[in-house]
């Protein structure tokens, strides 16, 4: 399993009605990569990964639900203002 180490958060903006993109940065043994989450604010407010390349390197990673937790809170900050 590959390692990535999330190093920050950006919110780029509304795609949708009720759909926000963040992209998250990482790094993994020196190498920079990044991926896009969709945050949808529907009846119940969820996240989800853009890339199926995401979900086969971090499927079996513990700490990915913290992260998506993360992506949330920072919505939910953001939206707040």
């Amino acid at each position: 399993m590959q390692e990535l180490k999330p190093v920050s958060i950006v919110a780029e903006g509304q795609t949708g009605p009720k759909s926000f993109s963040y992209r998250v940065f990482f790094e993994s043994d020196g190498a920079k990569s990044d991926f896009t989450f969709t945050v949808s604010d529907d009846e119940i407010t969820s996240v989800s990964w853009d890339s199926d390349k995401f979900w086969d390197i971090t499927r079996e990673d513990p700490r990915m639900p913290a992260l998506m937790q993360a992506i949330l809170r920072l919505h939910d900050a953001r939206r707040s203002l």
